[in-house]
């Protein structure tokens, strides 16, 4: 294309849409766009799954209002977000509290017996089932009273320089954690009032069909429902699975600890956090056999679910959807190892978006119609 200088001092050349100088000028502005987004771009994609998760939610809230105050029904369907992440939050902070506090007196009790010299038997505090060849060095250790007393002040010195840097480190992510809260909080709000808005505008300016549209925001919309559907129903047998076990083992509140492998089955590190360490517990109070029992049901049970499961339930089950359990698979891990946690979302949409953007490529190659399955 020409260079009309008359046409550029003009302004015409602003009719010519697909000249060189307006793709200039609209990347010029998306570039300063994006440097003002960039910083938030993580709670602006947590905004957008807890958006699409209770959309669902406001469109019954909607109904009930006959559609006349959608920035109300927005705000209940909010609320209840909120109130549903909150309540359970501070129940589990409050008992987890609570036995971290009675965990820390029982030792603080133990190494006020062993200063003051009451425990006569060193060898009392060690389990049973370890080997002689181990006990006797500790034992050796704990009659020892300077040597113990040497421990104690340094496991106090290291407690204390570890609080003090882990006090720190949360006060200085604090400010940073409740700023993007807040702007999850509001972004989500009018991301669920006005997300048909912002659908409609964004299908009108990709350079598809309407045909092409269709399949990409339509397959997109399947694979969201299925990992959300999916994630959430693996979880939950992980959960009922993990809590049976841990019943079963005869460990305490086996229904709280559940909730707890829940809520961490939801994050890469998965229920493992929660039954690990019941299995540690069972080993050094002497219960080998019921230890064992809960490490291999973890490992081949609970774990298996985590594995196998969740790639099967967003992959769409028998029917597939159309997306290999393959692709999920890799989306799955690939995306949890680049995002972290919404890796989880991100991971096998960004691959099945690709594969539905290669097949309309392929379509048009073969001046095919884009199949709409």
């Amino acid at each position: 294309m020409s260079f009309d200088k008359n046409v550029f001092l003009s302004g015409e050349i602003s009719k010519q849409n697909n000249s060189p100088v307006f793709y200039a000028f609209l990347l010029f502005f998306a570039y300063f766009a994006f440097k003002a987004v960039s910083p938030l771009i993580n709670p602006l994609i947590w905004a957008a799954m807890l958006s699409f998760c209770i959309f669902p939610v406001y469109k019954k809230i909607n109904i009930i209002t006959k559609n006349r105050f959608p920035s109300i029904s927005a705000g209940a369907t909010l609320i209840l977000l909120v109130v549903c992440v909150a309540v359970p939050f501070f129940l589990i902070l409050a008992s987890l509290t609570k036995e971290v506090s009675q965990l820390a007196t029982v030792i603080s009790a133990i190494i006020d017996k062993m200063q003051l010299g009451e425990i006569k038997d060193p060898a009392e505090l060690i389990p049973t089932w370890m080997p002689f060849w181990i006990t006797k060095h500790i034992v050796s250790l704990l009659k020892d009273s300077s040597a113990t007393k040497e421990i104690i002040q340094k496991i106090v010195e290291l407690s204390g320089t570890a609080l003090t840097t882990l006090s720190k480190i949360l006060i200085r992510r604090a400010s940073s954690f409740f700023f993007n809260i807040v702007v999850i909080v509001m972004v989500t709000f009018f991301l669920v009032r006005d997300g048909i808005y912002i659908i409609n505008y964004s299908k009108s300016i990709i350079p598809l069909t309407e045909k092409e549209k269709n399949v990409f925001y339509k397959r997109g919309k399947k694979l969201l429902n299925s990992v959300v559907l999916g994630v959430i129903f693996s979880v939950a047998v992980q959960a009922i699975l993990g809590g049976l076990g841990w019943w079963f083992c005869g460990l305490p509140n086996p229904s709280f600890f559940g909730v707890l492998m829940f809520i961490f089955g939801l994050f890469p590190a998965g229920s493992a956090v929660i039954w690990v360490p019941g299995v540690i517990y069972l080993l050094l109070i002497g219960n080998i056999k019921t230890g064992i029992i809960l490490l291999v049901w973890g490992t081949l049970v609970v774990g298996t679910v985590d594995n196998i499961l969740r790639p099967f339930l967003i992959s769409g089950g028998k029917e597939g959807e159309g997306i290999p359990t393959l692709l999920v698979i890799v989306g799955l891990f690939g995306g949890v190892f680049v995002w972290g946690f919404l890796g989880i979302f991100l991971g096998p949409l960004a691959l099945v978006l690709f594969t539905v953007v290669l097949d309309i490529y392929r379509n048009r190659l073969l001046n095919q119609e884009t199949p709409i399955n």
